[in-house]
């Protein structure tokens, strides 16, 4: 997980502004006619959460498809920057949702 890093034009941002950026997408898309077809978000911001959260998901694949266990490190791992804890934040939520229905699916 620790290799994966944020581009340089987004190092020093701040995490209200990348929130914010995320909110308007959140907001735009709830307001679009469900039948159009998601194209890549114009936000540069928007754009860079995703990559760092397919990233980081690919690495975790990765992980898992190699080893029965889901390493420690996805949940101990500390990104350094706002936007790369954001999109973590976003990735280890995903990954504990989906840990809490196999674990639903098995009672």
């Amino acid at each position: 997980m620790n290799q994966v890093k944020a581009g340089t034009e987004f190092l020093n941002m701040g995490e209200e502004e990348i929130l914010a950026a995320l909110d308007r997408f959140e907001e735009a898309e709830a307001e679009k006619d469900e039948h159009l077809q998601d194209g890549e978000p114009e936000d540069p911001v928007v754009r860079e959460v995703g990559r760092l959260i397919s990233e980081y998901t690919a690495r975790f694949d990765d992980y898992c498809a190699n080893s029965e266990e889901i390493p420690d490190t996805v949940f101990t791992y500390e990104p350094q920057t706002a936007i790369e804890r954001i999109a973590y934040g976003i990735f280890t939520d995903a990954v504990h949702d989906a840990l809490q229905e196999e674990d639903d699916e098995d009672e």
